[in-house]
């Protein structure tokens, strides 16, 4: 896919050995090969100056193809577990997991803890090793919810172009926050995927900004995989069943709807004052003119 800015391409950041590699190509990756990659990815510049360059043809393509992928792999392994295949279950359960977890973002705002917890219990026992099984379902749909993330990403691209959300780039405050998320862009994405609740704002933020697709989806992925690790360790560790799982993803949904009506009852109170003070304005223009 083309990069978006000039520091989602390498090549423009003089990297000539980005890839983990070692110093010839073709030998294997090594740990300090990938150590120092991911450092340059999280040290990276976070705002472009050229204008958006996406295929956004070419990611949707990509997209649908992956949802495509997890669709046949989830036809297939049920298939299977028909005809009583060992294995095939787990299998299916994880693809539907992951496409599920796909389609999570903005304009499909599911709960996702529950799934994460059902694939790291033992009611589901997708692995019997319980260290493998943490890793196994963190990452796995770590990735998933990237993928989303991504998607949401291009999204919210096409439609900042247009109208009046495009706007928002010239705005004062844009330049303000601008300012903040250069800071240190990596860390917050990472930290905002790992919280519980969303704060959408620092994901518009950073898609308004033209910040890297790439750096995007591994700060998400780091703050995902570590919240989800979380999960799946505290759902094996308290041997949490159905019941528990559905208590625990029920508090965390009405946690997020606390934040959402506080949001909301602070801007109609904000909005209500602005709205007092312009009519105060008005009133003393009318006695002053009179």
């Amino acid at each position: 896919m083309d990069a978006s800015t000039h520091n989602a391409d390498p090549r423009s950041e003089g990297a000539a050995d980005f890839s983990p590699r070692g110093p010839e190509h073709g030998s294997p990756p090594t740990i300090s090969g990938v150590l120092s990659w991911f450092s340059r990815i999280a040290r990276g510049p976070a705002a472009g100056t050229e204008t958006d360059g996406f295929r956004l043809r070419r990611w949707f393509a990509c997209f649908l193809a992956w949802l495509g992928l997890l669709t046949v792999v989830a036809l297939v392994s049920f298939a299977r577990h028909e005809r009583g295949e060992v294995g095939a279950q787990n299998v299916w359960l994880v693809s539907i997991a992951l496409f599920f977890l796909s389609i999570c973002c903005v304009f499909f705002p599911a709960p996702t803890a529950w799934i994460v917890m059902l694939l790291a219990s033992d009611e589901v026992a997708l692995l019997e090793s319980v260290s493998l099984r943490v890793v196994v379902v963190s990452c796995a749909c770590s990735v998933a919810t990237a993928m989303a993330n991504l998607n949401e990403y291009h999204l919210l691209t096409f439609l900042l172009r247009y109208g009046r959300v495009a706007r928002v780039r010239q705005t004062r405050a844009y330049r303000i926050a601008a300012r903040w998320f250069s800071t240190a862009p990596f860390v917050v994405i990472a930290v905002v995927g790992f919280l519980p609740i969303p704060v959408d704002v620092v994901r518009w933020l950073a898609i308004a900004h033209r910040y890297s697709r790439w750096r995007f989806f591994v700060a998400y992925f780091v703050g995902r995989s570590l919240r989800y690790g979380l999960l799946a360790v505290s759902t094996v560790w308290f041997v949490l069943g159905w019941s528990e799982i559905a208590i625990i993803q029920v508090a965390l949904v009405l946690l997020a709807g606390a934040k959402m009506l506080h949001g909301f009852l602070r801007n109609r109170r904000r909005d209500g004052g602005s709205m007092g003070d312009g009519c105060v304005q008005h009133d003393r223009c009318e006695r002053h003119r009179h």
